[in-house]
């Protein structure tokens, strides 16, 4: 603040002192042009006004600033006053002579508080961030705000990102643009988390094709509240090692709420009194990264498989 301060007081006293020294900087120049007659310099813009000295034709002057009415302000001899523009041909552009005459004392003082109190004034906050989550299976991003535009990418449902700007219905984002139709508004809690919940699906998939081990939780080979597990341990979270167990960690969601990262629940037939028989990790899109069985080890599948779909018996969201 005293920064601010300092910089303002030396800001006044700059304008102030151009505004004394400015006018000889850009005073531009005048002939007098009123034939046989001598061309009278008046106190004030007006004819009315006192005749304070007689110019001859072709003397030369030096124009102050330009005046209401057609009248030019001039020195010359040591004497200023006013001429009629109808009389003086200005030896330079109408430009420079309105930069003359747009500089006096006055103005200078009233910016230099202006600026002063610029100086003192907070800076305007920054725009929050918009962000928006994908509501679909899988949404194109185009080049361009529009479907004839190219096709450059897709998101998976459940995919937060943080919008840019808005054209014609469509978001732009950071590598293109997507449809709003597919798109809700979220708030930076939302984001946070589901970005978080992104990272974890997206890590678990890179065990896809590794081997399941029965009673397995490292990447050797995994079970599948093994697989769960670790994964989430590379996160800092630390979770109960059965599936049955692992329904009570995290908060319930139900299947129309899933997003990446949360744990999906099944119980198949005939596995008595266990609340669940098998997990894995939502990835979105209506999917789901798991340690299977000994013959395909770790996969993605499709949560609207018949098998899953009827053995769902909840998502539990830690992230």
């Amino acid at each position: 603040m005293l920064f601010k301060k300092i910089a303002a007081v030396r800001f006044t006293a700059g304008l102030l002192l151009v505004s004394t020294l400015i006018v000889p900087a850009l005073a531009v120049t005048g002939t007098v042009d009123s034939g046989d007659s001598p061309l009278r310099v008046r106190s004030e813009a007006s004819t009315e006004s006192k005749v304070l000295a007689r110019l001859d034709h072709g003397t030369q002057v030096e124009v102050l600033s330009t005046a209401e009415n057609g009248w030019y302000q001039i020195v010359c001899d040591n004497i200023t006053g006013y001429v009629s523009s109808d009389y003086l041909v200005v030896d330079g552009t109408e430009s420079a002579v309105s930069a003359v005459a747009a500089v006096d004392p006055a103005a200078a003082a009233e910016d230099a508080a202006q600026a002063a109190a610029a100086a003192e004034a907070p800076a305007p906050a920054a725009a929050e961030p918009r962000y928006g989550k994908v509501t679909t299976g899988s949404l194109n991003i185009r080049s361009g705000a529009g479907t004839d535009y190219e096709k450059v990418g897709s998101l998976k449902a459940g995919k937060v990102v943080t919008i840019l700007g808005e054209v014609n219905g469509w978001y732009q984002i950071e590598s293109g643009y997507v449809s709003a139709d597919y798109v809700t508004i979220v708030d930076a809690a939302e984001a946070a988390r589901s970005n978080k919940g992104q990272e974890i699906a997206d890590f678990a998939l890179q065990y896809v094709g590794y081997p399941y081990v029965y009673g397995g939780s490292s990447p050797k080979g995994f079970d599948c509240s093994g697989f769960t597990r670790y994964v989430y341990s590379q996160f800092g979270y630390s979770i109960n090692r059965t599936a049955s167990n692992q329904l009570d960690n995290g908060t319930a969601v139900s299947m129309s709420e899933l997003q990446p990262g949360d744990l999906v629940f099944f119980k198949k037939a005939g596995t008595g009194s266990k609340r669940a028989s098998h997990v894995g990790i939502y990835i979105g899109g209506n999917q789901f990264v798991h340690a299977s069985t000994a013959r395909v080890g770790v996969i993605v599948s499709n949560m609207s498989d018949a098998y899953y779909t009827s053995g769902f018996v909840g998502g539990r969201r830690l992230a």
